[in-house]
């Protein structure tokens, strides 16, 4: 019996008993989340015709081929405030909708609320996009000061 005493003093609560979780600094959770397969396209029509930002997640979980029960997990919700935000009852939370982007693979909710608020959605380019589209347009100019001078030589002979 004596035994027994001091094996339960040499377990301490909270002391290597469980694996420490994985924080989301160490692995970005939503990268290990399997893609059954890629988003249907979005038909932009539609999704600016959308009454609400609700009506606009449901459509992108259905772009997704998702059922909204599907959805709580890997959006790390809580089952009954998902619920209560797939009811009407609660609103989506706006930070969270980069997270349904990634979880969906689509931008239905996004370009409605950018609709919504009357802005038009499209992507950030990158630095090299950026040098590339002002090189296009520094040629297309150069192009057009040629043409120019092409003409007036061609006036003057």
């Amino acid at each position: 019996m004596p035994q027994h005493s001091t094996q339960r003093q040499s377990l301490r609560p909270n002391e290597d008993c469980q694996r420490r979780a994985t924080s989301s600094a160490d692995v970005e959770q939503l990268d290990l989340l399997p893609r059954k397969k890629p988003s249907a396209p979005l038909d932009k029509d539609y999704c600016k015709a959308l009454p609400s930002l609700r009506r606009a997640i449901n459509y992108s979980l259905s772009l997704a081929d998702m059922d909204p029960k599907e959805a709580y997990g890997p959006l790390e919700m809580d089952k009954a405030i998902w619920s209560r935000i797939a009811n009407g009852g609660m609103s989506f939370p706006a930070d969270d909708i980069p997270k349904l982007k990634h979880v969906t693979g689509n931008e239905a909710a996004i370009y409605w609320l950018a609709v919504a608020c009357g802005y038009d959605l499209r992507p950030l380019r990158n630095e090299l996009e950026q040098q590339l589209e002002d090189e296009r347009a520094a040629h297309a100019e150069t192009q057009r000061e040629n043409e120019l001078l092409r003409k007036l030589i061609l006036e003057r002979r």
